[in-house]
């Protein structure tokens, strides 16, 4: 289940106070935040490896929008307004990305990586990133193998073949 969004500019629907509610409606977890430089919702769904984002400009103007990864990387078509509400930029954060969001489910289903539905409060969750190793694109899983490891496996974002995996310390602070 794969969240969407549009590129209509919007305002902040819940307005809180410096700091974070948490609301529960139906299968959606909804966290807001407020901070001097603006407002933030995340919207989590239950059923869903993804989540939609959305900042907010202190005037509660859109300032971007766009769906990740939960704990991970930004998927698909990113939104960007300026303070007026004037949308400035669409980023496809796919691009380039030939070994796609969906394989990377389909390799952590086969490889028995727990990918984690919805929001999750507590415990480590697996990490999905993208990122630049040694000059290409690729995507990086962070998983946990036993209470006190993690195991990053980097692969090639245009072929998803494995291009390093090691095992590190996992210290819960």
């Amino acid at each position: 289940m794969i969240p969407t969004i549009d590129k209509e500019f919007e305002t902040i629907t819940k307005k809180i106070d410096d700091g974070r509610k948490d609301e529960i409606n139906g299968k959606n977890h909804i966290i807001y935040t407020s901070a001097k430089i603006g407002f933030g919702e995340v919207k989590y769904n239950e059923d869903s490896y993804f989540s939609v984002i959305k900042n907010f400009y202190p005037s509660k103007n859109i300032q971007n929008k766009g769906v990740a990864f939960n704990e991970g990387a930004p998927i698909g078509i990113w939104y960007y307004f300026d303070q007026s509400g004037k949308l400035t930029k669409e980023e496809n954060t796919d691009e380039n990305y030939e070994f796609t969001y969906q394989n990377i489910i389909t390799y952590c289903e086969l490889n028995k990586i727990n990918l984690s539905k919805g929001y999750k409060d507590s415990g480590y969750q697996t990490k999905v990133l993208k990122l630049d190793y040694e000059s290409r694109n690729a995507w990086q899983i962070s998983h946990q193998i036993t209470a006190d490891q993690i195991q990053e496996i980097i692969l090639d974002g245009k072929n998803g073949k494995e291009i390093t995996r090691k095992t590190v310390p996992f210290i819960n602070n």
